[in-house]
């Protein structure tokens, strides 16, 4: 039962991120066709000062999970009652904070960015794109964290994907009838309106969630510890753009927002496998099953640095010419930036290699005690970006994330080991060795076997399959060197699982 709960999240949280990809290339295209990249670049400075929001949830949505894993396993009612309630009353606070805020962004930033529109219309502009923010606090989020903490991932991802699609052919058309990015903006806060909906029909149908229950305060008592983890995430997602918004131009920001996108479309894809897992080491871990964690924990480690380096190799070497493909007919900014497509990919590679540990500790409930090393990577990407940006431009703000990405990963290899799973960090360290040559090899290998004369899609499509082919016979040799032993317990399992079938 637990193995097909796993596959069923796994499945549908890939799908979810095969369309969000799609619709991620379709949506900005259309606004760098239609509108061009000062207009791209506009929303995304817009939307990372919106986001700020996001530092007053102070990394609640990770707490509440790993608060409901064992009330959710015990079927406590009351407890989750008592949770949920304290829970949407939290994010209702944070709603209303967040309407006053959006208000002084919608006042302010035209007065200091020269959006290329009147006043009115950039005002109007930043409130549509922050109402689908406030429709996540206020109507959503306490649900999504329900069902993803019981496991129920595979509900979220087909509502998403949901509206994801109706997102996408809505922009579209919108696009072509009327020409107006605050129109097509409308449309899209309309269409998120259907996730809060969903969500709130299926947990009244499949759960007893009992409004009249006091709301559980201690359950949130960690949310101050979550607020340094929170804010890592916050800084290495937002803080690039900020800094270019201040020290570079809207035109590259639009360069750096394209690149991000195909970035964290390989980096959700990894994600998304680890998401689907978590709650099944959660429920482990909070029954005191150490054991078992240990052992899913092998797997999913294994897992986890195979598919990151199958994805994050091809991607540095495919994703300028991509690039350049994509933005073909865009002269107004310069895209192909090899050394940033490079860095920026390696980057998001490290954060992909790290997730197994970081989910683990919050899994664990270790908010508290892994703060530090959240906060100190704050410090290292804020002090280096800004250092960089200078002389190196979007290169510099790239450095200073890698680094940062860099030490917080060691940082919880080695807490790992000394509290939650007590792992040997030499394990870790094989596989880093193990995969980081794989990395080298693929790498090398493509530079001296390939000419990159990616011209248009399919031309980059043959050089896209011949690249993923080098790169999975070289990481699937090394595995079978170095992993035969996990290579044929993975593959034992599913054949006792298939056994069991017949």
């Amino acid at each position: 039962m637990e193995r097909k709960v796993i596959i069923r999240n796994v499945v549908c949280s890939l799908l979810l991120q095969f369309v969000t990809i799609i619709s991620g290339f379709v949506v900005p295209k259309v606004i760098l066709n239609y509108f061009g990249s000062n207009v791209n670049g506009l929303i995304s400075s817009v939307n990372q000062f919106l986001n700020y929001i996001q530092l007053l949830e102070g990394g609640l949505s990770s707490v509440i999970m790993a608060a409901l894993y064992k009330p959710l396993a015990e079927k406590n009612v009351n407890k989750i009652s008592s949770i949920v309630n304290a829970t949407q009353l939290f994010f209702k606070r944070i709603s209303i904070i967040f309407v006053a805020y959006m208000l002084g962004v919608a006042f302010i930033y035209p007065i200091f960015v020269d959006t290329g529109f009147t006043y009115a219309y950039s005002l109007a502009l930043v409130i549509v794109l922050g109402s689908h923010l406030f429709v996540q606090y206020f109507f959503s989020l306490t649900l999504k964290l329900l069902l993803n903490a019981d496991r129920k991932v595979y509900i979220v991802s087909i509502t998403q994907i949901i509206i994801i699609l109706s997102n996408m052919i809505a922009v579209v058309a919108f696009a072509k009838l009327f020409s107006d990015v605050l129109l097509i903006k409308i449309a899209s806060a309309i269409i998120f309106l259907i996730q809060p909906v969903i969500y709130g029909r299926y947990v009244k149908k499949h759960y007893s969630i009992d409004k009249t229950v006091s709301p559980d305060n201690a359950a949130l008592s960690q949310r101050w510890s979550g607020f340094g983890i929170n804010l890592a995430y916050f800084i290495h997602t937002n803080t690039d753009v900020i800094i270019l918004t201040f020290f570079s131009s809207l035109a590259n920001i639009s360069v750096y927002a394209v690149y991000l996108l195909v970035v964290n479309a390989m980096k959700n894809l990894v994600v998304a496998v680890s998401q689907a897992v978590t709650p099944s080491l959660g429920k482990s871990i909070a029954t005191d099953n150490i054991k078992t964690a240990n052992d899913k924990f092998e797997l999913y480690e294994f897992g986890m640095f195979y598919i990151t380096t199958i994805i994050f190799t091809c991607g540095v070497f495919l994703i300028t010419p991509f690039i350049r493909v994509y933005t073909s007919n865009i002269h107004d900014a310069d895209y192909e930036q090899y050394l940033f497509g490079y860095i920026l990919t390696i980057a998001e590679m490290v954060y992909c290699y790290r997730d197994p540990y970081v989910s683990v500790s919050y899994a664990a409930g270790h908010f508290k005690q892994v703060t530090k090393y959240a906060i100190i990577e704050v410090i290292i990407n804020l002090v280096l970006s800004i250092a960089l940006v200078h002389n190196l431009g979007i290169v510099g703000v790239a450095i200073g994330t890698l680094i940062s990405m860099v030490y917080r990963t060691i940082a919880h290899i080695y807490y790992l080991r000394e509290n939650i799973l007590m792992r040997k960090i030499s394990i870790a360290i094989k596989k880093f060795l193990v995969f980081g040559l794989s990395f080298i090899i693929t790498i090398v290998g493509c530079n001296l076997l390939f000419v990159d004369k990616a011209t248009g899609y399919l031309s980059w499509v043959v050089l896209g399959i011949k690249t993923f082919i080098i790169c999975l016979s070289v990481s699937s040799l090394l595995c079978y060197i170095f992993y035969r032993e996990m290579l044929e317990k993975l593959v034992l399992n599913r054949l006792k699982s298939k056994e069991r079938k017949v």
